[in-house]
């Protein structure tokens, strides 16, 4: 895996987005093009039926924010925008494949994202459903959760993305985690 890039570097690329620059998304998004190739992998634990790979949903990723003016405001902003692409995309495949009926909607294992012990799916679907539950319960916990799951950041980095302590992003994932679990079982 490639090293973290610097955040000088970054840095440089947020202050050009905000400036109108807009080819800068595109070199903020290849700087960071391994970090978001590492959580598609996560994302894309997906049943049998998956056809998508990882390649293919940070591309598509990629598509979705390339050639736009960004407002970005800092890096945690960018890779939550990414997230939300990446997210969408997975959302719209899901309803496409429902749609046509050749699929009963597609089933994603957050596994290694919630360090939930199991290979227990998650219907793509549901999840959305349940995200934007959450969102309307406490917008604070969903950020994280967001940031976390489909921006594949650490605790750490939130921590610091947030100006909180780790403890202080540990407890609102915990306390997401298991709003997430608790209504997904249910709709799902």
């Amino acid at each position: 895996m490639e090293p973290t890039p610097p955040p000088v570097a970054i840095d440089a690329l947020v202050a050009a987005v905000r400036a109108g620059d807009s080819e800068a998304s595109d070199r903020l998004f290849a700087l960071l093009y391994e970090e978001f190739r590492a959580q598609a992998h996560v994302l894309l634990r997906l049943g049998p039926q998956q056809t998508l790979c990882t390649t293919e949903l940070v591309n598509e990723t990629w598509l979705r924010l390339s050639g736009r003016v960004l407002a970005i405001e800092d890096r945690a902003h960018f890779v939550n925008l990414a997230a939300r692409a990446m997210r969408q995309l997975l959302i719209d495949r899901a309803r496409r494949r429902h749609a046509d009926k050749r699929a009963a909607g597609e089933v994603l294992t957050l596994r290694a994202a919630t360090d939930v012990a199991g290979e227990e799916p998650f219907d793509v679907l549901a999840l959305d459903r349940v995200m934007t539950m959450l969102q309307a319960v406490d917008a604070r916990l969903a950020e994280v959760a967001h940031l976390h799951l489909f921006g594949g950041l650490g605790f750490a980095e939130l921590a610091q993305m947030r100006g909180v302590t780790e403890r202080t992003v540990f407890r609102d994932w915990r306390a997401a985690r298991m709003f997430l679990l608790r209504f997904i079982q249910e709709i799902a």
